[in-house]
């Protein structure tokens, strides 16, 4: 996003439109490391601030989900313990998975936000409506990204597109309030 009152305004109303997250997993809601060991063994660490985040989403009303390229019993773990609304693994044509996602939930692209770091994530990071990139996104990608995040994958990236949107939305306070108030 550039420092333009206009560039702001228009991120301002693209937040605010957004009814759906959807996020690549490794290198945005983990580091992108991926552990393997013996058996079969996979690893991936996730960010707590990234599932609280994902809590306050979800409490909002809105709907949330990932779409990637590995497959992992972690992710699936992690999906169901946030209540991912969709969770697509071991995909190869992302554009496509996001074509029958819209459709099966009533959304126009312009009503969905993606989180990518990686070439593979273009076909969905340049159709949505608000393109998101943590800081450590691969440099060809900076191009197409609507907004460059100050945070890393996997240290609350997901988190830090959350709260931005919400805050657009004006939905920030209400669910601080409720934190507070044990709701």
């Amino acid at each position: 996003m550039t420092g333009s009152r206009k560039a702001h305004n228009a991120f301002n109303l693209s937040c605010r439109k957004i009814k759906m997250l959807l996020f690549d997993c490794d290198g945005v809601m983990t580091d992108g490391h991926v552990v393997l060991g013996n058996d079969g063994l996979e690893l991936k660490f996730f960010s707590a601030a990234d599932g609280i985040g994902l809590k306050m989403w979800n409490k909002s009303g809105l709907l949330a989900g990932c779409i990637t390229g590995r497959a992992s019993q972690g992710l699936e773990r992690r999906a169901a313990e946030l209540k991912f609304d969709e969770l697509h693994q071991k995909v190869t044509r992302k554009g496509d998975v996001l074509a029958e996602i819209i459709k099966k939930h009533g959304l126009t692209l312009e009503e969905v936000a993606y989180i990518g770091d990686d070439l593979n994530d273009l076909s969905v990071g340049t159709r949505v409506g608000l393109f998101f990139v943590p800081a450590n996104h691969h440099p060809a990608v900076r191009p197409f990204a609507d907004y460059v995040l100050s945070t890393r994958g996997g240290h609350g990236a997901v988190r830090e597109a959350i709260d931005l949107m919400l805050d657009r939305k004006g939905l920030i306070e209400g669910l601080i309030e409720g934190f507070i108030n044990q709701e």
